[in-house]
């Protein structure tokens, strides 16, 4: 996990702490070791003490408890959100992949099967827009609406926006 200096304050979904599972509680992986889990525990305290967390303190207390007994610590791991395993197989997978924390290089290449577009042919023919201009056709005007003959050709002179158009009116 991280070691920033700035904590990182999560809203967590109202669940049980057992869900949450201790180890997102003080933000270890599922491989810590008893002095990991002691730093990370006075650290959460810390912020909890200080209001920079959200975390009661009974469950900081109860999630390092749980680490503590072998028994627990297994049920919790089976129990938790952390979808990590106990094996860290995601810890592996992303170290063979190169999706370490502050390595930002992968090692892998990405396939991409992608078509050129060079040769790509639409499937229907599309007019061009003057042709579409010239095939309206503009009904007779009464003489008492002088200007709607200059808005409806102001109006044909403005470039078509088929994502504009509302079919719900």
């Amino acid at each position: 996990m991280s070691q920033s200096a700035e904590p990182i304050v999560l809203e967590l979904a109202p669940l049980p702490r057992e869900q949450v599972g201790p180890f997102l509680l003080l933000g270890l992986d599922k491989t810590a070791d008893k002095e990991t889990i002691d730093a990370h525990w006075a650290e959460r305290l810390k912020w909890a003490r200080k209001g920079q967390s959200k975390v009661p303190l009974e469950d900081i207390n109860w999630a390092r408890e749980v680490l503590s007994d072998i028994e627990r610590r297994i049920r919790a791991d089976a129990a938790s959100l952390n979808i990590d395993t106990t094996d860290g197989v995601l810890a592996q997978l992303a170290q063979r992949y190169g999706v370490q924390e502050g390595k930002p290089t992968r090692t892998w290449q990405a396939l991409d099967n992608e078509k050129t577009l060079a040769d790509y042919r639409l499937p229907a023919e599309v007019p061009d827009a003057a042709s579409v201009r010239a095939a309206l056709i503009v009904p007779e005007l009464p003489e008492d609406v002088p200007a709607v003959p200059l808005l409806l050709e102001r109006l044909a002179q403005q470039p078509l926006d088929p994502w504009a158009i509302d079919l719900k009116g």
